[in-house]
């Protein structure tokens, strides 16, 4: 039968504190024996013992581990950004609407300053009145901040890594970093109300911190992308 010894965890602090003790006493001899040891090995096995600490050994984060880290908390970061609280306004020509993502109704076209033509302008129902729970129009922040997406923005038909790379990239982004990227995210008024989106419309399934955080852990691991991903529907 094997025999049950105590762990290495709880036996070195209790070991260092009799060795230690015994190397204390003056010695009578070249070698004095103290509790079974002699003073020149317990000096030496007492020498050794921070080799062996108590508890688990932490190591720094590698370059490697936050990239992986950033690459998890990406997946986090396009499940809200392909939800249609977002995704609705990220459109070539024709902005959608509702969770069942239909064409807008009445039919609007992004326009040369992606706010629409002619008499169609999105600030026109969209305005600084934010959500109006009577006619059931959305709204965020000032009057005239209610557009489609420059088409830069554009995310339809994007496979997570197309869109991973479309964002980070300062020349279809708004020329913004990482620390903008994050600002934005957690500031802007059109971002923020993706969660109040106000009627029967569905909120995004994600705390607004929690989706903050996952930008931030994002932006420290180098804004890494996944390999590949699935078309978004």
């Amino acid at each position: 039968m094997a025999e049950n010894r105590p762990s290495r965890s709880t036996t070195i602090p209790g070991f260092r504190a009799r060795l230690a003790a015994a190397i204390s006493k003056p010695l009578s001899k070249p070698i004095a024996r103290a509790g079974g040891l002699s003073s020149l090995a317990a000096v030496a096995i007492l020498a050794a013992a921070p080799l062996f600490p108590a508890g688990p050994v932490l190591r720094a984060e590698t370059t490697a581990d936050l990239e992986s880290k950033a690459v998890v908390a990406w997946g986090q970061i396009a499940a809200v950004l392909e939800h249609p609280r977002c995704l609705n306004c990220h459109q070539a020509t024709v902005p959608l609407q509702g969770d069942s993502r239909r064409v807008h109704v009445p039919l609007v076209v992004r326009g040369p300053d992606n706010h629409g033509v002619g008499a169609m302008r999105c600030g026109n129902c969209h305005n600084a009145m934010s959500n109006n729970e009577t006619s059931g129009t959305p709204g965020a922040g000032h009057a005239g901040l209610w557009q489609l997406a420059p088409i830069s923005m554009l995310w339809q038909g994007l496979s997570s890594r197309e869109l991973c790379e479309m964002l980070k990239d300062k020349t279809r982004n708004g020329n913004r970093d990482g620390a903008a990227l994050i600002e934005h995210m957690e500031h802007e008024p059109l971002v923020q109300w993706g969660w109040h989106p106000g009627g029967t419309r569905q909120p995004v399934p994600m705390a607004h911190d929690d989706f903050v955080a996952a930008m931030k852990i994002w932006v420290q691991g180098g804004m890494a992308c996944p390999k590949q991903g699935d078309i978004p529907g």
